[in-house]
């Protein structure tokens, strides 16, 4: 059996689960080297998929196009062998996965890919399910813990080790001698010694004893230059000192010393206290990475949300803000000019942060890019943002020695004290992402416009597949007329959404979000197979039927092959080609051209009719027409609603001529009165759709529209 065969209830208990953690599911049988996509997202594997004739190709491809980091490709190739796969299923391996680096605008993410073999896997039969999912974020807070560690939290784990600075050999030996049956030690005879050292093992050191008269740098000229190290100054320094006077200990800790011991030294003193600096020092380096960012050396997620609710809690009465600040594209950033930079980017907006400190604000990092603060609403963090960000999205040079970047900003005014920090920073985020793609705008302001817009985007996602499930879709129909005789010559299929509990739901808010998520795909199936249904059905009254028209997405095309999906449900409901036309978008030409081409024509030849839809809509290119077997062309309602001018009349009258000279119908959409069919009819357009005629009907009002003109 193929993979072009395989059902999908094979695997269906897999698909549940997958479906919304993957940007890619293809199924792969590996007997006979074929593969069929069920889902994908990303624009360059649908390429990929679309011009690979078989698995192995596929794999390689993956690889010969660069789209794998070349360091994993190797590996990556490896895993994707086929006998490698068949030998490792074969011995008893119930689940296979790698992770590599995978090339994505620009930069590269680290992606995840597991092999899933199916239920009944076997010798001859041998299908699987390849998964693949972005884990780059998931990845980046794992390579954070570990930094982190590296800097800060080494000294807590494993064996300690002291570091023993003085000039004097007897001395160094002795203390050595003594501690080496409780730590390690490292010995250095002076200041400078110790520093050099410490430069690149400041982490492998749990404590420092230092002596404070010695040459070439002396215990106190140690401790200036060891204070202005973040990481160096977090190690308890013991000062080693005959004087043990109230001058000599407090001139001590002054200088940054932690605490001192007496010479000569006792034994048991000297382990107590270096036992108590290196216990202290552990439960400070453990409250600080909890509490503070390590790389700006500002709050971290959570200790701000803990600040801002304690600040709000000591002023109940007084208005604040929280502004979310976002450094745009610094992914990107760290490609083009490395890691380093982009920190220093993040250190710079940190320390102006700070620089701007005003009573009653605390501010943190939320995550990689962003920062959030929040301040008294008096302070007027809108109006002064709004005066530094008055002119268009620059990529401006604010240090010298950074790279060139752009910080966009999200505000929520008048916090509402009754709701918890983390929703107040998910407002100004609300904000911020709104205009994160908008060239001309720096700053956004929260208002409820937002809010309403999030929860209806909200409440779509998590209803969308019950919707499915309940036929709350339903399908519309709008006629379409000759505009010569007004006789009925078909329908366009719309979805409408009729919620239980919503009511109806708007198709221009819910198609576009299908459209980015993906899920159009499924609705399209879902009115394919109702359309084909209720054609039926029609017949089976003695009707006389019309073409229906229903559209195929940008999204359907990488896995959509008409010898599957149409022609099984023609076949379905005992109906022709002729009876289900084809309506194609521009902007799903223009995304992947030789694909959509291809597989158009293949459609053609198969008996459809191809309508080309929403022509002239923004994405118009003439080339298509050269290449494309189409029938119809769909003008888009804008055409017919843009103010009446000799120029824009000219124009319509110049595209509907080049189309009948091409031998292709033309359609308007949008007709409403009779002064537009006529001005049509007068330019030599054929057919016509619109609430001239009729608005989209339900399917019983249809039947009856239908009745009438049988």
């Amino acid at each position: 059996m193929s993979a072009d065969e395989l059902h999908n209830k094979d695997i269906d208990d897999v698909l549940r689960l997958v479906k919304n953690i993957y940007h890619t599911i293809v199924y792969i049988n590996l007997t006979d080297n074929s593969f069929r996509c069920v889902q994908s997202n990303p624009p360059d594997i649908q390429r990929l998929l679309a011009k690979s004739e078989n698995y192995e190709r596929m794999a390689a491809g993956a690889v010969e196009a660069g789209m794998v980091y070349a360091e994993d490709a190797q590996e990556f190739a490896s895993f994707l062998d086929r006998s490698q796969l068949r030998a490792q299923l074969a011995g008893g391996k119930e689940y296979l996965s790698i992770t590599y680096r995978r090339s994505k605008g620009g930069r590269y993410r680290w992606e995840m890919m597991e092999i899933i073999p199916s239920k009944d896997y076997r010798a001859d039969r041998q299908v699987v399910l390849l998964c693949a999912r972005d884990i780059d974020e998931e990845h980046q807070r794992e390579l954070d813990k570990e930094a982190k560690l590296s800097v800060k939290e080494r000294q807590l784990v494993g064996e300690k080790t002291v570091l023993v600075v003085d000039d004097s050999d007897l001395q160094r030996t002795t203390l050595c001698y003594f501690l080496e049956q409780h730590y390690r030690t490292i010995e250095k005879e002076n200041g400078f010694e110790a520093l050099e050292y410490l430069k690149n093992h400041s982490t492998d050191i749990s404590v420092i004893l230092m002596d404070l008269n010695m040459p070439v740098m002396n215990g106190y000229e140690f401790l200036q230059e060891f204070q202005k190290d973040e990481i160096m100054r977090m190690i308890p320094v013991l000062v080693l000192t005959s004087d043990n006077t109230p001058e000599e200990e407090a001139g001590c800790l002054r200088a940054g010393a932690t605490d001192f011991v007496a010479k000569p030294f006792n034994p048991d003193v000297l382990l107590s206290r270096i036992q108590r600096a290196i216990a202290l020092h552990e439960k400070t380096v453990m409250l600080n990475v909890l509490r503070m960012d390590n790389l700006t050396n500002c709050y971290t997620r959570d200790y701000f949300l803990h600040m801002a609710e304690q600040l709000l809690a000591r002023y109940p009465e007084e208005d604040f803000d929280l502004v979310c600040t976002h450094v745009v594209n610094l992914p990107n950033i760290n490609e083009q000019y490395g890691a380093r930079q982009g920190e220093a980017i993040l250190r710079y907006v940190a320390q102006n942060q700070e620089r701007q400190e005003c009573e009653r604000s605390v501010y943190g990092r939320l995550d990689d890019a962003t920062f959030a603060r929040l301040l008294p609403h008096s302070a007027g963090s809108y109006q002064k943002l709004l005066q530094q960000s008055d002119g268009p999205h620059e990529y401006k040079t604010v240090k010298e020695g950074l790279p060139p970047f752009v910080q966009k900003y999200g505000v929520y005014e008048s916090v509402d004290h009754s709701i918890p920090v983390s929703v107040m920073c998910d407002r100004a985020m609300m904000a911020l992402q709104k205009i994160l793609h908008n060239y001309n705008q720096l700053i956004n302001l929260y208002d409820d416009n937002i809010r309403l817009y999030a929860l209806k985007t909200q409440r779509i996602l998590e209803n969308m597949e019950e919707a499915i499930d309940q036929h709350q879709f339903q399908v519309w129909y709008q006629p379409k007329h000759n505009i010569f005789d007004g006789s009925l010559i078909g329908a366009e299929a719309l979805v409408r959404w009729i919620h239980p509990r919503y009511g109806f739901m708007s198709p221009g808010e819910f198609i576009p979000i299908f459209e980015e998520n993906g899920f159009v795909a499924h609705v399209d199936r879902y009115v394919w197979e109702e359309a084909c249904a209720a054609i039926r059905r029609w017949r089976d009254m003695g009707l006389r039927t019309v073409p229906v028209s229903v559209n195929i997405s940008r999204k359907d095309f990488l896995c959509f092959h008409d010898k599957e999906m149409l022609k099984p449900l023609l076949a379905k409901y005992a109906l022709e080609p002729a009876d289900l036309h084809i309506e194609v978008t521009e902007s799903a030409y223009m995304d992947n051209p030789d694909m959509v081409i291809r597989k158009v024509n293949e459609m053609h030849s198969d008996g459809f009719v191809v309508e080309l839809d929403d022509f002239g809509s923004g994405y118009s290119s003439l080339s298509m027409f050269g290449h494309m077997d189409i029938d119809v062309v769909k003008l888009d309602m804008s055409f017919i609603r843009q103010e009446q001018n000799e120029q824009s009349d000219k124009m319509m009258h110049h595209i509907i001529d080049m189309c009948k000279n091409m031998g292709l119908a033309v359609l308007s959409e949008g007709v409403e009165t009779e002064e537009q069919r006529q001005r049509l009819m007068g330019m030599g357009c054929d057919y016509v759709q619109g609430y001239y005629y009729s608005k989209p009907l339900p399917e019983g009002d249809f039947v009856e529209y239908l009745r009438k003109r049988s």
